[in-house]
């Protein structure tokens, strides 16, 4: 029997596994060291949805992608050594 708990628990982590691997293909940055290439990657993120939240007119979209951007970067801190492997790996 399956949880369903469980499976949207599964289900989050794929997506966002899906949408930083996304994020990741346009992202570029010029530091040298891990550590570098991670926080430049924390701020890419941050900025990348504090403009799509400013071009929103509607406070449900605004809402929406506030909320998706605290989820991704909750993901990415609690999986910070997956994520800079995965950064240093590509860049």
């Amino acid at each position: 029997m399956v949880y369903p708990l469980l499976l949207l628990d599964l289900m989050f982590v794929l997506n966002m596994k899906l949408l930083v691997s996304d994020i990741m293909k346009s992202f570029e940055t010029t530091s040298k060291t891990r550590s570098g290439k991670y926080k430049d990657f924390l701020a890419y993120i941050y900025l990348t949805f504090d403009k799509k939240i400013s071009l929103c007119k509607v406070d449900k979209e605004m809402n929406k992608y506030k909320k998706m951007r605290n989820s991704i970067l909750q993901y990415i801190v609690a999986n910070e050594r997956a994520i800079t492997a995965e950064i240093c790996k590509i860049k």
